[in-house]
Parts: C-alpha cells; sequence; structure tokens
C-alpha cells in the first residue's frame, strides 16, 4: 500500500522534542510504512514557512516522503492579526503561496471550540483568506469545529472556491451538500473512535472520488494509538476502518485516497 497523509503538521515542535530522533527520524519511519507523500499544512505565517522550507528541503531525498505544503492562518492563530495589519498578512500569504511547493491554502476556517467570542473577526478573516484563495487560483484546506452552519454559508458565499473539508466531524447531511458541490472530505483518526456514529455515516456518504484520509499529525491519533502522539504511520488504522465502513480493503482505500490527494493538489499520481 501507498498513502498520501493530506493533512499533518511535522513542523510542530512536538515532533523535534517527543519523537526519538526529531523530524528527520520520524519522516524516514512513515516512508519506511508506506507513506509516500504527505501535505505538511500551515496554520500561521511561522508554520507556513517552515512548512515551505521542510518541503523544500526533503526534495528529492531517497528513503523519505515527497512533502508538499499548504499556507495560511488557522482561524486561532487568525485572531492573532490586529485590523490594521490584516492586509499585510494577506499579502505574505500571497507571496508564500506562489512557491513550486504550495499547493492550497489552509489551514482556514472557522473554530467556535476554541474560541467563543470572536466568531465575526474569524468569519471575516476566513472570507479574506477564501477571496485570496480564488485569486491564486489554488484549493482551500477548511478548519471547521463546532462551526458548521456558518462554514457552510460563507462557503456558499464563495462558488469558486473548492478543496477540503480537514478532518471532517459534520453531520451526514452536510457532507452530502458539500459532496455535491466538488468538496473533498478527509477522515482522520476520530473516524476510528467508538463514540464517532455521525462521521462514520458521512464516510459512508462521500463519493469514491472525493474521499481523503489524514492524520492531523501530532493531533487526533487512531484507535488503537488514542493517547500516543499521533504520525502518518498510523494510517493503517483509520484505513482499516474507513474499508470496513465502506465495504472494501484498506489497499483500496489507501491507493483511491492517494490518487484523490494528488489530483486535488495538482500532483502527478505516479
Amino acid at each position: 500500500m501507498r498513502f498520501f497523509d493530506s493533512h499533518a503538521h511535522y513542523d510542530d515542535r512536538r515532533f523535534s522534542n517527543e519523537f526519538p530522533g526529531g523530524v528527520d527520524a520520524a519522516l524516514r519511519y512513515v516512508f519506511s510504512q508506506g507513506v509516500t507523500r504527505i501535505c505538511d499544512v500551515g496554520a500561521s505565517l511561522r508554520s507556513s514557512n517552515e512548512a515551505l522550507g521542510m518541503a523544500d528541503f526533503y526534495a528529492g531525498q531517497e528513503g523519505y516522503p515527497s512533502i508538499c505544503a499548504s499556507v495560511g492562518l488557522h482561524p486561532c492563530d487568525a485572531l492573532e492579526v490586529p485590523d490594521i495589519m490584516t492586509a499585510d498578512v494577506l499579502d505574505e500569504i500571497r507571496t508564500l503561496a506562489a512557491h513550486p511547493k504550495a499547493v492550497a491554502i489552509g489551514e482556514i476556517g472557522l473554530d467556535y471550540h476554541w474560541d467563543e467570542d470572536h466568531h465575526d473577526r474569524q468569519k471575516t478573516m476566513f472570507d479574506l483568506q477564501l477571496s485570496l484563495a480564488e485569486e491564486v487560483k489554488k484549493p482551500v484546506i477548511i478548519h471547521d469545529r463546532d462551526a458548521h452552519g456558518d462554514t457552510c454559508d460563507i462557503l456558499r458565499a464563495h462558488p469558486n472556491a473548492t478543496g477540503i473539508l480537514h478532518s471532517y466531524s459534520g453531520s451526514p447531511e452536510m457532507a452530502r451538500q458539500l459532496a455535491d458541490k466538488g468538496w473533498y472530505i478527509s477522515f482522520s483518526g476520530p473516524v476510528t473512535y467508538k463514540n464517532a456514529a455521525k462521521v462514520k455515516e458521512a464516510c459512508v456518504i462521500v463519493p469514491d472520488e472525493l474521499l481523503l484520509i489524514e492524520t492531523d499529525a501530532p493531533y487526533l491519533p487512531p484507535v488503537p494509538h488514542r493517547g500516543k502522539m499521533n504520525h502518518s504511520g498510523y494510517l493503517v488504522h483509520t484505513a482499516e476502518i474507513m474499508a470496513e465502513i465502506r465495504g472494501v480493503t484498506a489497499a483500496e482505500i489507501a491507493e483511491l485516497t492517494y490518487r484523490n490527494a494528488c489530483r486535488v493538489f495538482g500532483l502527478s499520481d505516479n
């Protein structure tokens, strides 16, 4: 099996500080487990720059996954941007998006779980980054936590935007509506959890051509590794549950999601 982890954060300090041997050892290990491609996802200007740097550093190196990157502001990081700095920050994201290894704008979106008080600011920054993605013609990677209604409303206001709902946590009906509009839907460790009935049902609904798999590493480890630091080597556990849900094999899930990730990011699937 070959895997494309469509959403991970190897720039996260946990890999440098907690994985034996650091980031380099982590990437070598996951490659040995069949993970041949990873999208390292930016969440701030710092992490976006680091994701691009990592993609450049590992380009063409044998024994490591091929890494691409996305650039953008996670909703919680977007709250740190003062109004007066908004235009400058968007200009920097625009510049980063022109990098050859930048395949998407993200992760962007809404998070009402961690922020209960600044929804309007989150929505403004989400809207602006969607407009930027439409301008530079890049797909987006959407973070939606406890904000399903507002997320869908803002996406409807951007009919030319396309991309991925990452680590999907919405309803089956929302998944159906998004898929009807051509949005890719990605599943991560929580689809393996016992209490994830709605996520499992959504996983059944997504058409083959729009299905993705991810880790969100170092977060959201699948069963049987809950409580540990996540990494792309655990993708097989998520694939096994997705395969069981959809009535196929894990190898079929791996190959299908590999090809889909290549398509959404505009990469060759060789």
